[in-house]
């Protein structure tokens, strides 16, 4: 069985980055800047923030071959063992 944090690390990086960017934007550049320039940094950032959120969302997606459990086969081997 993989290790699928590993074989994912790239997106949960770049997720994670891109949400904290886009709360960067908001929480501190978008204030002090002037009127207009604050509402399109403001935008940009929630912006980003749902991007980092959707990037994430593909880090924690399971692969197709682990979808289904195998009940059976795991009760027999834990009796046998």
């Amino acid at each position: 069985m993989k290790n699928s944090m590993k074989d994912k690390k790239n997106f949960w990086i770049g997720g994670t980055l891109t949400a904290f960017l886009g709360v960067a934007l908001v929480r501190l550049v978008a204030p002090e800047l002037e009127s207009g320039w604050a509402s399109l940094v403001f935008m940009l950032g929630f912006t980003l923030v749902i991007a980092g959120i959707t990037t994430l969302t593909f880090a924690t997606k399971r692969d197709k071959s682990n979808s289904f459990v195998d009940v059976d086969g795991g009760a027999a081997d834990q009796e046998q063992s």
